[in-house]
């Protein structure tokens, strides 16, 4: 842009205010001529009306109170030592929100601070800070009390989520995870990563994370698979039970295998590949193997077992053979061997082509870890300590449970199987406006009727579900 400054006095120098009338003169109707110098046509103003972008936080919020947990957390948590302290729940629920919204560091608590309608209308009248929030989970972490006391509450939120079930029976599903963290206290995993590796056991008719165990990233995961199933077992509600256990070949193991026969509980473990089921495989005749039904573009299949038993444990079992073959019959070139289960199911009711069937449906467990990491923020640890990310883990667990419960009884059906990140889009993250009218707060949503009937479905789910 070129503006005409050419006017000059006499004497050859700029008359300064001839020029400078000049040029705002044709820079104001240069501008003039243009459109809004933004890129679209409107003006942003700050406002002090109480807006907030989560009101479909504060219904998840109050399904949590319609639960009950405030006053369960209170009760199962130490009171701090002066009345200046956070409470057990006034330290959890913002954390549990913060996870729901998709926060993923203690940081992200600020957001919920500086949401003041959010506040409002939720009654969080104190929201920790990210440093005091790292100080409760050191010492929470540090105190095995405190880490029962969440267990607990877990406990009682299993049973009020399972209570009018009437299914008795249940699997359960155990895998441990690495979690990639350069903190302090992290160790280097089997695979060379440096983290931790916490151990999760998941109930399959539910998706529910029934138990958790946080540990160092060098921790073997053979190591206390029994005690992890007993935890499990006493974690059930009364009048349920665990009756079968699926694991990798982290439980291939004489240990939990005699447990299980001795519990009567049906197990089915992936097998290490060692010297003596190498020599069980070779010994299978050429006419045992039968061929396994796949699905229509899946690799050829074929099956065959054998009587296996570990030589210190106190029964044989059996052992599942499958290998992937091509369409006329033969072993893939660079197929060395198949892959090996273990089971104690009676081949009468469950045929080795079922016991694979029934194998592979563990792998649906990964997209329930998926969730807890990823939807839920655990893939990422706040402190240096492990036994503080321990607790943030936990309470990471809790709040996968409750979305859990959240979809059970207080979404429609078609969102059942919705992951956190698209309730989050269509409920969590929707436009409302807090109001007070006649002494009265009222929450004014921008949404469609459908999205209203959700929200107001979940607000009614809040006062009909309470602990048992």
């Amino acid at each position: 842009m070129f503006w005409d400054c050419s006017k000059r006095t006499s004497l050859g120098v700029f008359s300064y205010n001839c020029c400078v009338r000049n040029i705002f003169s044709e820079a104001t109707n240069e501008v003039k001529g243009m459109i809004d110098p933004n890129v679209l046509p409107f003006k942003l103003e700050m406002t002090s009306e109480k807006l907030t972008p989560h009101a479909g936080l504060v219904l998840a919020h109050e399904f949590h109170l319609g639960l009950g947990l405030d006053r369960l957390l209170d009760s199962e948590l130490p009171a701090p030592g002066s009345g200046r302290g956070y409470r057990p729940s006034e330290m959890v629920l913002p954390l549990v929100l913060m996870l729901h919204g998709g926060g993923r560091d203690l940081e992200d608590l600020r957001g919920i601070t500086r949401d003041r309608a959010l506040c409002e209308v939720a009654e969080l009248g104190s929201v920790p800070d990210p440093t005091t929030a790292g100080d409760w989970l050191r010492r929470t972490g540090r105190a095995e009390a405190r880490m029962r006391g969440l267990a607990r509450v877990q406990d009682r939120l299993t049973a009020c989520r399972h209570r009018n079930e009437a299914r008795e029976a249940y699997t359960l599903d155990v895998d441990t995870s690495i979690i990639e963290a350069e903190k302090r206290e992290a160790t280097r995993a089997y695979e060379g990563t440096m983290g931790f590796q916490p151990m999760m056991g998941f109930l399959e008719e539910t998706r529910w994370c029934l138990h958790d165990e946080f540990r160092t990233g060098s921790a073997s995961p053979q190591a206390g698979g029994v005690a992890f199933i007993e935890a499990c077992r006493r974690r059930m509600p009364k009048g349920k039970g665990i009756a079968e256990v699926r694991s990798d070949s982290a439980f291939y193991n004489h240990e939990v295998t005699d447990y299980c026969h001795r519990e009567g509980v049906v197990y089915t473990i992936g097998a290490d590949w060692d010297a003596a089921v190498q020599a069980a495989y070779d010994a299978i005749p050429a006419d045992a193997w039968a061929p396994l039904p796949v699905k229509k573009g899946e690799p050829w299949r074929e099956v065959a077992e054998t009587v296996h038993a570990f030589n210190a444990g106190n029964h044989s079992f059996r052992l599942v053979f499958v290998r992937d073959i091509d369409g006329q019959g033969h072993l893939f070139a660079n197929t060395r061997r198949g892959r090996g289960l273990i089971t104690n199911a009676p081949v009468e009711k469950r045929p080795a082509a079922d016991v694979v069937t029934w194998y592979n449906r563990r792998g649906t467990m990964e997209n329930y870890i998926k969730e807890l990491k990823h939807g839920f923020g655990m893939n990422q640890l706040p402190c240096g300590q492990e036994r503080a990310n321990a607790a943030w883990f936990r309470i990471g667990v809790l709040a996968y449970n409750l979305f859990l419960m959240q979809q059970a009884f207080g979404l429609p059906p078609e969102m059942l199987r919705s992951t956190v990140a698209t309730v989050r889009w269509r409920l969590y993250e929707v436009a409302g406006r807090v109001v007070k009218h006649a002494r009265r707060w009222i929450l004014k949503v921008a949404v469609d009727p459908p999205t209203f009937a959700m929200l107001s479905d979940l607000r009614f789910a809040a006062r009909a579900m309470a602990f048992p």
